[in-house]
């Protein structure tokens, strides 16, 4: 399932389930999360389907890739020089333009670059923070409305409920030790959002590359140190 993917992929990178979900909901808007999209316009304009357009991107019988201005992938990357990146990573790593896996790692590559929207993402209170710094600084479409910037915060949201809550997941994050902080971030230079006890147990969300896992606790995500738990 590509959207579990994808959010199991950016919580590792970003480490905030708000910032997370703020991000694929744009995303989702732009692609329905399907890396092979093409855009609409682009699609009756060449008489390509999208998985057409792939093939023959992959295949070198279609060479405008590059060039034609046509909105692609998970983002819908349409400028030339974002395009060429994405076009050499996926001759880098071997592999298909519209593959899922690809498309991630250069979206994170291209993120590292947006220092605000990447440290919004990573420090967001709400769905809706995270959803409308990737409007305004990253996807920056034409039409930036109230209405708009709802829409996508809401398809943010969904992610979250999904994704956030501990329904998906039958993991749980039991604490090994007494007196363990819960934290509102993957660090302990994050604000304490609470305090457990031995064998207290939690919803697991996900586990960021520092080692620490992304519970709920009192309805929202926090965090807390692998050193001082283990997931059963």
């Amino acid at each position: 399932m590509s959207d579990k993917t994808i959010w199991d992929y950016l919580m590792k990178k970003i480490g905030n389930a708000y910032g997370v979900a703020g991000l694929m909901g744009n995303l989702y808007v732009e692609s329905h999360l399907n890396p092979v999209t093409l855009q609409s316009s682009y699609a009756r304009k060449l008489n390509m389907t999208s998985e057409e357009y792939t093939q023959k991107v992959d295949d070198g019988s279609y060479q405008n890739f590059v060039n034609d201005s046509a909105g692609y992938g998970l983002a819908q990357w349409s400028y030339w020089s974002r395009k060429e990146a994405l076009y050499k990573l996926s001759k880098e790593q071997n592999k298909s333009i519209g593959n899922l896996e690809l498309q991630l790692d250069y979206l994170w590559q291209e993120l590292l670059s947006y220092k605000t929207v990447l440290n919004t993402l990573k420090s967001a209170a709400s769905v809706r923070q995270a959803s409308d710094i990737v409007v305004e600084r990253y996807e920056k479409p034409k039409n930036q409305s109230e209405t708009f910037k709802q829409t996508r915060a809401e398809f943010g949201q969904k992610f979250f409920n999904a994704y956030a809550n501990g329904k998906p997941e039958v993991k749980q994050v039991v604490t090994t030790c007494d007196k363990v902080n819960i934290r509102t971030g993957n660090g302990k230079n994050y604000f304490k959002a609470g305090q457990t006890s031995k064998g207290s147990s939690f919803p697991w969300v996900a586990t960021s590359d520092n080692n620490w896992h992304a519970i709920v606790y009192k309805d929202q995500v926090a965090w807390i140190s692998g050193e001082f738990c283990k997931i059963e």
